[in-house]
């Protein structure tokens, strides 16, 4: 896996873009700090939630950190995931969703 830098923007409202590669820097300094922080190792497929969107950019067991934003009626999720070996603060964005508040998966 290869991961690139990359940065973000802001459009509307509340319109958030995160481009993937970028920095946990980079995500804070936009969104200020996450409503909660999640860490996971990827499940084997199938499996169901926001981090589904994970499985075909990373193999199963990957080390996996999810940052989640309240944004109005949905929320924000922003994942970083590192090539094996790099210590967390150089991991970088692999993904972004945005998602309903309680949705049922």
């Amino acid at each position: 896996m290869s991961l690139l830098p990359g940065a973000c923007a802001a459009g509307g409202a509340d319109e958030f873009v995160i481009q993937k590669g970028s920095t946990r820097e980079e995500v804070r300094a936009r969104l200020g700090e996450p409503k909660r922080v999640l860490e996971f190792n990827l499940p084997e497929a199938p499996f169901f939630g926001p981090q589904e969107s994970l499985r075909d950019l990373i193999p199963p067991g990957t080390l996996v950190e999810e940052w989640v934003y309240a944004v109005g009626e949905e929320e924000f999720y922003v994942w970083f995931a590192g090539e094996d070996g790099r210590a967390k603060d150089e991991w970088r964005v692999i993904e972004t969703g945005r998602y309903p508040i309680g949705a049922v998966y």
